[in-house]
Protein backbone atom coordinates (compact mmCIF):
# COMPACT_ATOMS: atom_id res chain seq x y z
CA UNK A 1 0.00 0.00 0.00
CA UNK A 2 1.58 3.27 -1.17
CA UNK A 3 2.27 5.91 1.77
CA UNK A 4 -0.41 8.29 1.81
CA UNK A 5 1.07 12.31 1.86
CA UNK A 6 -0.85 15.24 3.19
CA UNK A 7 -2.29 15.90 -0.18
CA UNK A 8 -4.16 12.30 -0.63
CA UNK A 9 -5.50 12.23 2.63
CA UNK A 10 -7.48 15.59 2.07
CA UNK A 11 -8.89 14.44 -0.47
CA UNK A 12 -10.00 10.65 1.13
CA UNK A 13 -11.87 12.92 3.49
CA UNK A 14 -13.67 15.08 0.63
CA UNK A 15 -14.46 12.19 -0.95
CA UNK A 16 -16.13 10.85 2.53
CA UNK A 17 -17.39 14.38 3.60
CA UNK A 18 -19.22 14.58 0.07
CA UNK A 19 -20.63 10.44 0.17
CA UNK A 20 -21.52 11.27 3.87
CA UNK A 21 -23.92 14.38 2.81
CA UNK A 22 -25.34 12.98 -0.32
CA UNK A 23 -26.39 9.16 2.43
CA UNK A 24 -27.71 12.00 4.64
CA UNK A 25 -29.83 13.86 2.10
CA UNK A 26 -30.66 10.18 1.10
CA UNK A 27 -31.97 9.55 4.93
CA UNK A 28 -33.86 12.46 5.30
CA UNK A 29 -35.68 11.27 1.44
CA UNK A 30 -36.57 7.79 3.23
CA UNK A 31 -37.96 9.25 6.49
CA UNK A 32 -40.18 11.45 4.82
CA UNK A 33 -41.69 9.20 2.77
CA UNK A 34 -45.11 8.28 3.59
CA UNK A 35 -47.16 5.47 2.84
CA UNK A 36 -51.19 7.45 3.58
CA UNK A 37 -52.04 9.48 0.55
CA UNK A 38 -51.90 13.50 2.61
CA UNK A 39 -55.33 14.88 3.22
CA UNK A 40 -54.85 17.94 1.00
CA UNK A 41 -55.13 15.34 -1.71
CA UNK A 42 -57.59 12.63 -1.12
CA UNK A 43 -60.22 12.84 -4.08
CA UNK A 44 -57.63 14.37 -6.39
CA UNK A 45 -54.88 11.82 -6.56
CA UNK A 46 -55.55 7.56 -6.46
CA UNK A 47 -54.00 6.36 -3.25
CA UNK A 48 -52.95 2.88 -5.34
CA UNK A 49 -50.83 5.29 -7.38
CA UNK A 50 -49.62 7.22 -4.35
CA UNK A 51 -48.53 4.50 -2.84
CA UNK A 52 -46.49 3.12 -5.84
CA UNK A 53 -45.01 6.05 -6.29
CA UNK A 54 -43.28 6.27 -2.37
CA UNK A 55 -42.46 2.65 -2.78
CA UNK A 56 -40.42 3.37 -5.61
CA UNK A 57 -38.87 6.37 -3.84
CA UNK A 58 -38.04 3.85 -1.63
CA UNK A 59 -36.25 1.32 -3.95
CA UNK A 60 -34.64 4.29 -5.63
CA UNK A 61 -33.01 5.73 -2.74
CA UNK A 62 -32.31 2.31 -1.07
CA UNK A 63 -30.71 1.25 -4.55
CA UNK A 64 -28.68 4.41 -4.73
CA UNK A 65 -27.06 4.27 -1.05
CA UNK A 66 -25.90 0.51 -2.33
CA UNK A 67 -24.15 2.11 -5.66
CA UNK A 68 -22.81 4.96 -4.05
CA UNK A 69 -21.33 2.37 -0.71
CA UNK A 70 -19.96 0.52 -3.57
CA UNK A 71 -18.70 3.16 -5.74
CA UNK A 72 -16.45 4.69 -3.11
CA UNK A 73 -15.18 1.57 -1.91
CA UNK A 74 -13.99 0.37 -5.16
CA UNK A 75 -12.38 3.63 -5.74
CA UNK A 76 -10.80 3.87 -2.27
CA UNK A 77 -9.56 0.00 -2.90
CA UNK A 78 -8.19 0.96 -6.08
CA UNK A 79 -6.35 3.87 -4.35
CA UNK A 80 -5.01 2.59 -1.48
CA UNK A 81 -3.98 -0.33 -3.24
CA UNK A 82 -1.92 0.66 -5.62
CA UNK A 83 -4.29 1.04 -8.63
CA UNK A 84 -3.63 4.67 -10.51
CA UNK A 85 0.36 4.19 -9.88
CA UNK A 86 0.08 1.02 -11.51
CA UNK A 87 -2.14 2.80 -14.07
CA UNK A 88 0.74 5.39 -14.53
CA UNK A 89 3.32 2.68 -14.72
CA UNK A 90 1.45 0.78 -17.49
CA UNK A 91 0.94 3.78 -20.18
CA UNK A 92 4.86 5.50 -18.89
CA UNK A 93 6.03 2.79 -20.60
CA UNK A 94 3.60 3.56 -24.05
CA UNK A 95 6.04 6.51 -25.07
CA UNK A 96 3.29 8.50 -26.14
CA UNK A 97 4.29 11.59 -24.79
CA UNK A 98 2.92 14.03 -22.29
CA UNK A 99 -0.22 14.15 -23.63
CA UNK A 100 -0.63 11.20 -25.29
CA UNK A 101 0.38 9.13 -21.89
CA UNK A 102 -2.18 11.42 -19.92
CA UNK A 103 -4.88 10.84 -22.47
CA UNK A 104 -3.82 6.79 -22.36
CA UNK A 105 -4.02 7.18 -18.12
CA UNK A 106 -7.46 8.21 -17.76
CA UNK A 107 -8.61 6.80 -20.62
CA UNK A 108 -7.61 3.10 -18.56
CA UNK A 109 -9.33 4.47 -15.89
CA UNK A 110 -12.29 5.66 -17.08
CA UNK A 111 -12.92 2.35 -18.87
CA UNK A 112 -11.80 0.38 -15.36
CA UNK A 113 -14.45 2.35 -13.77
CA UNK A 114 -17.31 2.13 -15.93
CA UNK A 115 -17.19 -1.68 -16.11
CA UNK A 116 -17.35 -1.71 -12.32
CA UNK A 117 -20.68 0.40 -12.45
CA UNK A 118 -21.87 -1.17 -15.40
CA UNK A 119 -23.45 -4.10 -13.18
CA UNK A 120 -25.39 -1.09 -11.03
CA UNK A 121 -26.64 0.41 -14.13
CA UNK A 122 -28.07 -2.76 -15.38
CA UNK A 123 -29.85 -3.93 -12.42
CA UNK A 124 -31.02 -0.33 -12.75
CA UNK A 125 -32.63 0.15 -16.28
CA UNK A 126 -33.94 -3.36 -16.49
CA UNK A 127 -34.63 -4.64 -12.91
CA UNK A 128 -35.62 -1.90 -10.92
CA UNK A 129 -37.53 0.09 -13.66
CA UNK A 130 -38.80 -2.90 -15.19
CA UNK A 131 -40.15 -3.41 -11.81
CA UNK A 132 -42.19 -0.49 -11.77
CA UNK A 133 -43.05 -0.25 -15.48
CA UNK A 134 -41.34 2.39 -16.34
CA UNK A 135 -38.42 0.77 -18.54
CA UNK A 136 -38.84 0.79 -22.22
CA UNK A 137 -35.26 0.66 -23.08
CA UNK A 138 -34.60 -2.83 -25.11
CA UNK A 139 -31.30 -4.19 -25.30
CA UNK A 140 -30.39 -3.23 -28.46
CA UNK A 141 -31.24 0.20 -27.27
CA UNK A 142 -29.25 0.16 -24.50
CA UNK A 143 -25.95 -1.03 -26.68
CA UNK A 144 -26.39 1.57 -29.12
CA UNK A 145 -26.55 4.35 -26.52
CA UNK A 146 -23.78 2.72 -24.73
CA UNK A 147 -21.89 2.73 -27.95
CA UNK A 148 -22.71 6.41 -28.97
CA UNK A 149 -21.88 7.88 -24.98
CA UNK A 150 -18.75 6.52 -24.97
CA UNK A 151 -18.03 7.98 -28.25
CA UNK A 152 -18.99 11.08 -27.61
CA UNK A 153 -16.91 10.43 -24.37
CA UNK A 154 -13.63 9.86 -26.48
CA UNK A 155 -14.41 12.58 -28.86
CA UNK A 156 -15.17 15.48 -26.80
CA UNK A 157 -13.85 14.38 -22.95
CA UNK A 158 -10.68 13.22 -25.15
CA UNK A 159 -10.03 16.60 -26.56
CA UNK A 160 -10.88 18.49 -23.37
CA UNK A 161 -8.55 16.93 -21.94
CA UNK A 162 -6.07 17.05 -24.41
CA UNK A 163 -6.22 20.64 -24.54
CA UNK A 164 -6.26 20.65 -20.72
CA UNK A 165 -2.81 19.06 -20.39
CA UNK A 166 -1.54 21.07 -23.30
CA UNK A 167 -2.14 24.24 -21.50
CA UNK A 168 -0.44 22.86 -18.02
CA UNK A 169 2.55 21.80 -20.16
CA UNK A 170 3.27 24.87 -22.31
CA UNK A 171 1.02 27.77 -20.95
CA UNK A 172 2.11 30.28 -17.83
CA UNK A 173 -0.74 30.74 -14.96
CA UNK A 174 -1.87 27.41 -15.93
CA UNK A 175 -4.85 27.15 -13.76
CA UNK A 176 -6.30 30.38 -15.43
CA UNK A 177 -6.28 29.27 -18.62
CA UNK A 178 -7.58 25.61 -18.03
CA UNK A 179 -10.49 26.97 -16.10
CA UNK A 180 -11.46 29.41 -18.68
CA UNK A 181 -11.19 26.90 -21.32
CA UNK A 182 -13.29 24.67 -19.68
CA UNK A 183 -15.83 26.86 -18.63
CA UNK A 184 -16.04 28.25 -22.30
CA UNK A 185 -16.28 24.35 -23.91
CA UNK A 186 -19.00 24.03 -21.25
CA UNK A 187 -21.29 27.23 -22.06
CA UNK A 188 -20.61 26.11 -25.84
CA UNK A 189 -21.72 22.62 -24.82
CA UNK A 190 -24.82 23.75 -23.15
CA UNK A 191 -26.15 25.39 -25.84
CA UNK A 192 -25.23 23.44 -28.62
CA UNK A 193 -25.60 19.93 -26.92
CA UNK A 194 -29.53 20.28 -27.32
CA UNK A 195 -29.85 20.80 -31.23
CA UNK A 196 -26.62 18.50 -32.06
CA UNK A 197 -25.91 16.04 -29.28
CA UNK A 198 -29.18 14.89 -28.22
CA UNK A 199 -30.75 13.91 -31.56
CA UNK A 200 -28.14 11.85 -31.57
CA UNK A 201 -29.97 9.48 -29.03
CA UNK A 202 -33.64 10.49 -29.69
CA UNK A 203 -35.70 11.98 -32.62
CA UNK A 204 -37.43 15.22 -32.24
CA UNK A 205 -40.25 16.39 -34.21
CA UNK A 206 -42.48 19.56 -34.45
CA UNK A 207 -45.18 19.70 -32.26
CA UNK A 208 -48.10 19.03 -34.73
CA UNK A 209 -51.30 19.62 -31.98
CA UNK A 210 -52.35 22.94 -32.89
CA UNK A 211 -54.43 23.30 -29.49
CA UNK A 212 -51.45 22.38 -27.69
CA UNK A 213 -49.04 24.54 -29.29
CA UNK A 214 -51.54 27.54 -29.25
CA UNK A 215 -51.87 27.20 -25.84
CA UNK A 216 -48.06 27.40 -24.80
CA UNK A 217 -47.70 30.03 -26.86
CA UNK A 218 -50.10 32.17 -25.56
CA UNK A 219 -48.68 30.90 -21.69
CA UNK A 220 -45.21 31.87 -22.93
CA UNK A 221 -46.62 35.03 -24.19
CA UNK A 222 -48.39 36.24 -20.97
CA UNK A 223 -45.30 35.07 -18.68
CA UNK A 224 -42.62 36.78 -21.17
CA UNK A 225 -40.92 33.72 -22.17
CA UNK A 226 -38.75 34.31 -25.41
CA UNK A 227 -40.50 30.60 -26.80
CA UNK A 228 -39.04 30.28 -30.37
CA UNK A 229 -39.79 26.54 -31.14
CA UNK A 230 -41.48 23.61 -29.37
CA UNK A 231 -41.04 20.24 -29.95
CA UNK A 232 -41.85 16.37 -29.48
CA UNK A 233 -39.15 13.87 -28.26
CA UNK A 234 -39.29 10.10 -28.04
CA UNK A 235 -38.53 9.85 -24.76
CA UNK A 236 -41.29 6.50 -24.80
CA UNK A 237 -38.50 4.77 -26.62
CA UNK A 238 -36.87 4.10 -23.23
CA UNK A 239 -39.00 5.09 -20.44
CA UNK A 240 -42.38 5.24 -19.72
CA UNK A 241 -41.88 8.51 -17.78
CA UNK A 242 -42.91 12.20 -18.78
CA UNK A 243 -40.60 14.84 -18.72
CA UNK A 244 -40.06 18.40 -20.33
CA UNK A 245 -36.96 20.73 -21.10
CA UNK A 246 -36.07 23.85 -21.94
CA UNK A 247 -32.77 24.98 -23.71
CA UNK A 248 -31.20 27.97 -25.37
CA UNK A 249 -29.97 31.34 -24.42
CA UNK A 250 -31.24 34.88 -24.56
CA UNK A 251 -34.06 35.49 -26.60
CA UNK A 252 -34.00 32.01 -27.81
CA UNK A 253 -35.96 29.47 -25.51
CA UNK A 254 -37.23 25.86 -27.01
CA UNK A 255 -39.00 23.81 -25.25
CA UNK A 256 -39.18 19.77 -25.57
CA UNK A 257 -41.59 18.01 -24.82
CA UNK A 258 -41.42 14.03 -23.75
CA UNK A 259 -44.40 12.34 -26.23
CA UNK A 260 -45.08 10.42 -22.61
CA UNK A 261 -46.06 13.23 -21.43
CA UNK A 262 -48.59 14.71 -24.24
CA UNK A 263 -50.17 11.07 -24.19
CA UNK A 264 -50.32 11.38 -20.60
CA UNK A 265 -52.03 15.08 -20.03
CA UNK A 266 -54.60 17.31 -20.85
CA UNK A 267 -54.12 20.51 -22.56
CA UNK A 268 -54.49 22.83 -19.43
CA UNK A 269 -52.28 20.37 -17.21
CA UNK A 270 -49.48 20.07 -19.61
CA UNK A 271 -49.54 24.07 -19.94
CA UNK A 272 -49.74 24.27 -15.95
CA UNK A 273 -46.40 22.04 -16.11
CA UNK A 274 -44.85 23.93 -18.11
CA UNK A 275 -46.08 27.25 -16.23
CA UNK A 276 -44.33 25.80 -13.40
CA UNK A 277 -40.89 25.38 -15.20
CA UNK A 278 -41.00 29.03 -16.69
CA UNK A 279 -41.49 30.05 -13.19
CA UNK A 280 -38.26 28.17 -11.60
CA UNK A 281 -37.27 30.06 -14.80
CA UNK A 282 -38.43 33.61 -13.98
CA UNK A 283 -37.05 33.31 -10.32
CA UNK A 284 -34.00 32.43 -11.45
CA UNK A 285 -33.84 29.54 -9.49
CA UNK A 286 -31.52 27.33 -11.48
CA UNK A 287 -28.76 29.88 -10.82
CA UNK A 288 -29.30 30.39 -7.51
Amino acid sequence: MPELNLLAILLVVALIVLWKLDFLATLLTLKNLKPELPEEFRGVWDDEKYLKSQSYEKAQAQFGVFSSISSLTILLAFWFFGGFGWVDGLVGELGYGKIGTGLSFIGLVYLGFWLSSLPFDLYHTFVLEERFGFNKTTAKTYIIDQIKSHFLTAILGGGIVALILWIFDSVPNAWVWAWLSFTAISLALTYLAPSFLLPLFNKFTPLEDQELNEAIQSMAVKCEFPLTEISVMDGSRRSSKSNAFFTGFGKRKKIALFDTLIESQTTDELVGVLAHEIGHFKRKHIVQ
